[in-house]
């Protein structure tokens, strides 16, 4: 029922770095099996020369702290409060606030630990995370029992400066929203159409599909399996899967948020072992009341970016914004590979 379908175009230049003999570059184009967006693979493209300035970015990080609203004890006067519910969520040292220039109704901020300015990603473990996800959730909750109508809980990730993240400490980014995003509507309508066409559940079966496969299956943790995409739209692109009847984030229990957590602890651990600095994730959540998980299960996205530096190449461009086919340079298969549980 589940198709990975690609093809395979070729390109032959006379290259100028192999004394001008003939070159052939393979590019596969891939189709994603549930929404149908298509993406370009080069993985001669990571080869580039970069015209990038390369920092102590740890040195830099630091030179921050002292101003920084995210620390403490400046985020107590730095930091806006919520109205109409508690002024604050504390869990440990994560905190909950409204963002100061918000996007929707309910957009706030999770500090994922007030004392630790900067974090490599390979120090951002479970404990920390654990602590900043169980905070969102209780405002996810909160915002709910105030006003139902907000029933769409989106828990995002910018992670570095290139990575759009305007400060350095660490943060989430979370929101309610009466309705989903354009990306979560499309994937539950697409949930929803393979599941009336096949009387099945898309993401169980892409579970049992590529674990039987293997290429591009990383491994479970608890209940929640771990692949590399096989279209992705950015570079070494990961999907974190539930495999319980859960479509809501609201829905986890401790153990399952555990899992969640250590898992993605995994994730990070292994990204930075081959050299990535800098991410966003999000989550991708049904709405809250409503069990849509016949159909459509808990998942989320991860997403590697480029170093931070003084001067970087964004790996954002044309074909990604304006056209909407993104162009990637690592291989999932390589990358479940590299990442691979052990």
């Amino acid at each position: 029922m589940i198709v990975f379908e690609k093809e395979i175009e070729k390109a032959r230049i006379k290259s100028p770095l192999k004394n001008f003999s003939l070159v052939e570059y393979e590019i596969e184009i891939r189709k994603d099996p549930l929404t149908s967006r298509i993406c370009r693979i080069n993985v001669e493209r990571a080869k580039r020369p970069m015209q990038v300035s390369k920092e102590d970015f740890e040195k830099i990080a630091m030179k921050t702290k002292k101003k920084c609203p995210f620390c403490h004890p400046n985020i107590e006067k730095s930091t806006p409060k919520f109205f109409g519910m508690k002024e604050r969520i504390f869990r440990k040292n994560s905190v909950v606030f409204p963002n100061l220039f918000p996007f929707g109704s309910y957009h706030a901020v999770v500090v994922l630990d007030l004392k630790k300015h900067y974090l490599p990603l390979n120090k951002i473990n479970s404990k920390i995370l654990l602590n900043s996800f169980e905070a969102s959730i209780e405002f996810f909750k909160a915002v709910n029992e105030k006003d139902s109508e907000y029933k769409f809980a989106s828990l995002n990730f910018n992670f570095l400066p290139s990575a759009a993240a305007s400060i350095i400490h660490p943060h989430f980014q979370i929101m309610m929203d009466k309705r989903p995003t354009f990306y979560l509507q499309l994937i539950i309508e697409k949930s929803f159409e393979y599941y009336r066409k096949f009387s099945s559940n898309f993401w169980s079966d892409l579970i049992k599909e590529e674990e039987k496969k293997g290429e591009r299956f990383i491994g479970k943790l608890g209940c929640f399996s771990w692949i590399a995409d096989f279209a992705p739209i950015k570079n070494n692109q990961v999907s974190g899967i539930i495999e319980k009847k859960i479509s809501s984030i609201t829905e986890l229990s401790k153990r399952e948020l555990k899992d969640l957590c250590l898992g993605l602890e995994k994730i990070f651990k292994g990204l930075h072992s081959i050299g990535v600095k800098a991410l966003n994730f999000s989550v991708f959540s049904g709405p809250i009341g409503e069990d849509i998980s016949d159909y459509f299960l808990l998942n989320l996205k991860i997403i590697s970016r480029p170093p931070t530096s003084k001067f970087y190449v964004s790996d954002i461009g044309f074909m990604e914004l304006i056209h909407s086919e993104p162009v990637i340079e690592s291989l999932p298969e390589d990358v479940a590979k590299n990442l691979r549980f052990k």
